[in-house]
């Protein structure tokens, strides 16, 4: 029998009474704890009693059979592109066919049971890559997991049904390869693809057509499997909307989220939570005709927001004001613009693209992208409620002729209601649900970031050459959203920056409505966020690295010379920093000309030197020149002392001819021999091993 000392009776009473004085205090701290204000997008906000709520699962299975849907759709998006199509293709599947599709965000499941989807349930993945093969943000962990199956017979996927589609780009190498590498694996283990897989080509600007093809063959398919036919295809509104009286301090007008609502700007900072950061600078680093480029910094000193040299900027920009004005007159809006709007889903797993209590103006100024360029899909869903059947045929003929949509719409950078004015100034018949649910949300716009973070701690840098077209037979003008609203801002913070522009000095175009919601903005302010890259100076500061940007593809070029500068001037070693750039004219858009030369003289002699190509100055010349003219210093450089190779600029034609280029620069080496293949295969082993990177649009 065990006999306790007093010694250990006292001990046991001291543990004890500690348990239960910590308990006390922790359930005190529990009652009294404030709750942390909440950043998560508006959205999913709970739904009014009555209505179905969505059960949080991550399981696939379990999340279909209490939604009672027969399908999955994933997106793997990174700007919301498939994200929309995947709405497309779960609206028209319910319509046409009665089949109830999931769409689903495919971080927000776990994959353990994917490969035993019973028979009467399919997936349906659509895949964007991202960048040089890889995978959406969103989709890094499903592309581990498909990457895992890697051919394993033994998983027996037998009852797992799929449809694939692939939004990419054939301006790079891997052009969709995300989604050859998940129909591959999929394949590989047993599992069986409806219909072929669909790959569309956002670099011929064909990618919404090849969509809509892949989808009028691959929805008949999902019809057969799952022994649906097809019925009248009507528009049932998904949203319903309520006109709520008077906003009240409830009312999103703009904010991102709860917390921004209530007033509490807090990181951390990202794409659900942007930054309201002030303009510190603004200036124009070139004009030349109707082209002008600017030069912007974002003060982030005080703040939380923090990056990295050779990260993106994300700039959020609102709709100019003549563009909000024009959808809420031929929407038949105008009236009512102030009024509190109160959004519900009759289908509680689709999300709502904007805050479920807003008002129509707020709609159109912060959250729709009411300037996306028209689409043959939103404009055969609109033609339904044309005024007349004139107006309709017209409009048929254009939804239908491939050839007059691109002269007529495409051609003229058209948005929706820009085309539908010249047919007729009022479509109130068109719901406004319709938008809603074919309207992407507005979208952060994202640039090179041109400032170095050890340089440059309190202030984000972006170049940005602003985009405006006129033509005499065009009733409108085409401005970029953002480089407009970017442009707007930097002339209300620098007004000097109009001088020669047709305007008095001191005299601001207001395009852009810049106060913010509820005009909380006292000083030019954009909301930001930083998305981390890979496009990286190596963190051996005396390894080579080999540069090549024409245009505003030197803006990360800017940053990565200040950084190497800024090292050099504290002591470390630099090694060889070599950057080929290209312009029109050197008196016409030399970007930062004077500042190379003051960088420059930060490094020890030798290190850095600078090669510039005049595209119409002279003799026609392109950084590919340049590249050949310097092939002896590149070969040494690259085979010999392992130096780094960036790229930053168009992909459709740059990257292509710089690769090539190189590639013949390498092949003359002598243990390649004039071989083309070996020098190409070498360069793209120099991409896999990060040694090659690329930044390219």
């Amino acid at each position: 029998m065990l006999v306790l000392s007093d010694f250990d009776l006292l001990f046991l009473k001291v543990i004890f009474a500690s348990l239960v004085a910590y308990s006390v205090n922790l359930a005190a701290s529990r009652l009294n704890r404030k709750p942390t204000p909440s950043i998560l997008p508006h959205n999913k906000t709970t739904q009014k009693s009555g209505t179905p709520v969505t059960i949080a699962t991550r399981n696939i299975k379990r999340k279909l059979d209490l939604t009672q849907k027969q399908c999955v759709i994933f997106y793997g998006s990174q700007t919301g592109t498939s994200e929309k199509l995947a709405a497309i293709l779960s609206k028209e599947a319910l319509a046409r066919f009665g089949i109830d599709c999931l769409v689903a965000n495919l971080e927000d499941f776990d994959y353990d049971d994917l490969l035993s989807l019973p028979e009467d349930k399919v997936a349906i993945f659509l895949l964007a890559t991202y960048g040089e093969g890889e995978p959406t943000d969103n989709a890094i962990a499903f592309d581990r997991y498909s990457n895992s199956l890697g051919g394993r017979i033994e998983l027996a996927a037998t009852s797992l049904h799929y449809a694939a589609f692939g939004l990419g780009s054939s301006s790079y190498a891997q052009f969709n390869a995300m989604i050859r590498r998940v129909d591959s694996a999929l394949n590989g283990i047993g599992a069986t693809r409806i219909g072929d897989v669909g790959v569309g080509d956002d670099g011929k600007g064909t990618l919404e057509d090849d969509f809509l093809i892949w989808k009028d063959n691959t929805l008949p398919l999902l019809a057969q499997k799952l022994g649906f036919s097809e019925r009248e295809n009507k528009f049932v509104p998904t949203f319903s909307i309520e006109a709520t009286g008077t906003p009240s301090a409830d009312t999103f007008l703009g904010e991102p989220n709860k917390a921004q609502l209530r007033g509490r700007f807090r990181g951390p900072y990202s794409a659900l939570n942007p930054l309201p950061a002030p303009i510190a600078y603004a200036q124009q680093v070139f004009v030349s005709g109707d082209r002008r480029c600017l030069h912007m910094e974002f003060d982030i000193q005080n703040t939380t927001l923090t990056y990295e040299t050779g990260d993106h900027l994300a700039v959020w920009p609102s709709n100019a004001d003549i563009e909000v004005a024009r959808f809420l007159e031929v929407f038949g809006l105008q009236e009512h613009k102030a009024t509190q709007i109160t959004i519900q889903s009759a289908d509680p797993t689709v999300n709502i693209p904007l805050p479920t209590n807003t008002t129509y103006e707020a709609a159109a100024r912060y959250y729709l992208e009411i300037c996306a360029p028209v689409t043959r899909h939103m404009l055969t869903l609109v033609t339904k409620f044309a005024v007349d059947e004139q107006v309709r045929s017209k409009l048929v003929r254009l939804t239908t002729d491939y050839e007059a949509f691109q002269r007529d719409v495409k051609g003229r950078h058209l948005n929706l209601v820009q085309l539908l004015q010249l047919f007729s100034p009022s479509w109130s018949q068109v719901p406004f649900s319709l938008l809603l649910e074919n309207m992407r949300k507005l979208q952060p716009r994202y640039y090179s970031i041109s400032s170095s973070s050890l340089a440059s701690k309190k202030t984000i840098a972006i170049t940005a050459v602003v985009e405006s077209q006129k033509q005499i037979d065009w009733t409108h003008e085409f401005n970029g959203v953002a480089t407009s609203y970017l442009l707007s801002q930097a002339q209300k913070h620098n007004p000097v920056l109009l001088a020669g522009q047709g305007q008095k000095k001191g005299q601001i175009i207001d395009t852009h409505t810049l106060s913010g919601p509820r005009g909380i903005f006292t000083r030019p302010t954009s909301p930001i966020h930083v998305r981390r890259s890979k496009f990286h100076l190596p963190s051996d500061s005396s390894i080579p690295v080999i540069m090549i940007g024409p245009g505003t593809g030197v803006a990360p070029f800017r940053a990565f010379t200040q950084e190497r500068a800024f090292q050099s001037r504290h002591g470390k070693k630099v090694g060889r920093t070599v950057l080929f750039y290209g312009c029109r004219r050197h008196d016409e858009d030399f970007l930062y000309e004077s500042e190379w030369k003051e960088l420059k003289q930060a490094f020890q002699p030798g290190i850095f030197d600078m090669y510039v190509a005049f595209s119409r100055e002279g003799s026609k010349e392109y950084v590919q020149h340049k590249i050949v003219q310097q092939a002896e210093e590149i070969r040494k450089l690259l085979i010999e002392q392992g130096s780094r190779v960036y790229t930053c600029g168009d992909a459709k034609r740059m990257a292509k001819d710089v690769f090539e280029t190189m590639t013949r620069v390498v092949a003359e080496d002598a243990q390649f021999r004039g071989d083309i293949q070996g020098a190409e295969m070498y360069l793209r082993d120099l991409k896999k091993a990060n040694r090659w990177s690329e930044d390219v649009w």
